[in-house]
This record gives structure tokens, C-alpha cells and sequence, in this order.
């Protein structure tokens, strides 16, 4: 069940594989359209010397319309951190961290904050608590498909 922290949602699961192929998982952009729920489109737009991704632009599914927007990545030993650059959206702060239970399980904890652009008639407090539901829809899908797809390829 996603928890509520200051500005965001935070979720934990726990995934049957090491770290390593959890991240091997997130790292491999191109393929999110195929698992990841929402995401019609990927584009890799920068690279560091390690060859992973460091500025993705996403194409996604929000139902009433299609939503752009470019993420930047930065990566630690068990944390990827995400932060927005430009888009659809007004701000984006996230993070993957990862704590080995044993050498084929792993804690992943999700943090994910986001500000939509909204015209003036939908900021009221309904609407915010939709959003609210919506977002916590998102992050459960996000770990669901990616304990998925990363203990497939085990």
C-alpha cells in the first residue's frame, strides 16, 4: 500500500531477484513500452560513460491525453535517482532504492512526487484528491510491472 511522505508516495516491495538485475531492468529504457503500464514511447536522449540513460524523454498514456515529458537519471550504488527536466508536466522527484534481503531478493522502495500543469478550474481540492488516487495507481502499476518483468528474466 503506498504511504503518504511530505510532497509524495513511497511503496515498497519485495522482488525475487538480486539487484542487479533490477537494475539491469530500469536501465533498459527502450523496452518500457513493452511492460511498463502507460508508456507509449521512449527516447534515450544522453548517456553517461557507462552507457546508461541520463536524460529519457517519455511518451505516456494519461487517458484524456498523451503526456511528454523528459526525466533526468542519476545513479548510485542501491538508489537511481530521478528528477524532471522539461515537459507536459510542472515537476517531477523520484527515486528506485534498493536493499538486498538475500543474493535472489531485494526490498525496492519507490518515491514518487509530481506537480501536473492544470488551468485554474481543476485546482480545487476534489480534483487534487483524484490526482492523489491517480498517482497512487501509477506507483503500484510501476512496481507490479517491474516485479514482473525483472524476475522474467531470471
Amino acid at each position: 500500500m503506498a504511504s503518504e511522505t511530505k510532497g509524495g508516495l513511497s511503496e515498497t516491495i519485495v522482488i525475487n531477484t538480486g539487484v542487479e538485475t533490477i537494475k539491469k531492468t530500469l536501465l533498459d529504457f527502450e523496452t518500457y513500452p513493452e511492460w511498463m503500464s502507460g508508456v507509449v514511447n521512449i527516447e534515450v536522449l544522453k548517456r553517461d560513460r557507462s552507457k546508461r540513460g541520463t536524460q529519457v524523454k517519455y511518451t505516456v498514456d494519461a487517458i484524456y491525453r498523451k503526456l511528454n515529458y523528459v526525466l533526468e537519471y542519476s545513479y548510485k550504488k542501491d538508489r537511481i535517482d530521478i528528477h524532471y527536466v522539461e515537459g507536459d508536466l510542472d515537476d517531477v522527484e523520484a527515486y528506485y532504492e534498493f536493499a538486498p534481503l538475500s543474493e535472489d531478493e531485494t526490498e525496492v522502495t519507490y518515491y514518487y512526487r509530481v506537480s501536473y500543469s492544470l488551468p485554474k478550474a481543476l485546482r480545487g481540492p476534489m480534483f487534487s484528491r483524484l490526482l492523489k488516487q491517480v498517482d497512487k495507481k501509477v506507483m503500484k502499476s510501476a512496481l507490479e510491472d517491474l516485479k514482473k518483468r525483472a524476475e522474467s528474466l531470471v
